[in-house]
């Protein structure tokens, strides 16, 4: 999964796409580590309502791109990026889910203000972000101890 997550950094910062084979692995990976703690079940709850919280949230997105910027979706949001927030929905026990999305949003949105001088594009590379938002929590969970990610 780790291999997977450093991946999509390096070509979501790179070349600001990240391969269909390489988003897909992740989700397959993740969800296989959710499910291996989880009971099926919860497993399958914790998908269903994490993809309601994505759909929300990119109905949200589509709304504002269409109204107030006057843009089609996929002009101001990338497919990657959906398609990493689906990764994540499969990955995560919902509660983890929110906390992790939010603060990877907000990582994110700190390193490319850190760094952003460095970029020949003036493009976030969402997914980029939070895969190593993500790598850096799962590592931090494996090590630590102090909180498993998967019970809450």
């Amino acid at each position: 999964m780790l291999g997977c997550l450093a991946f999509i950094f390096l070509q979501d910062v790179k070349d600001r796409k990240v391969s269909l084979f390489l988003l897909l692995s992740g989700m397959f990976l993740g969800g296989a580590l959710h499910m291996s703690q989880q009971n099926w079940l919860f497993f399958l709850f914790n998908i269903g309502a994490n993809i309601g919280v994505v759909f929300f949230i990119f109905i949200i997105l589509w709304g504002y791109a269409k109204i107030k910027l006057r843009k089609s979706i996929f002009e101001v949001f990338g497919l990657g990026d959906l398609l990493f927030f689906l990764l994540l929905s499969v990955s995560l026990p919902t509660l983890s889910f929110l906390v992790l999305f939010t603060a990877s949003l907000v990582f994110s949105l700190l390193l490319f203000l850190l760094l952003k001088s460095t970029f020949k594009e003036k493009t976030v590379p969402l997914a980029g972000f939070q895969a190593l938002f993500f790598s850096l929590v799962l590592v931090m969970n494996e090590v630590s101890h102090l909180i498993n990610i998967y019970a809450i």
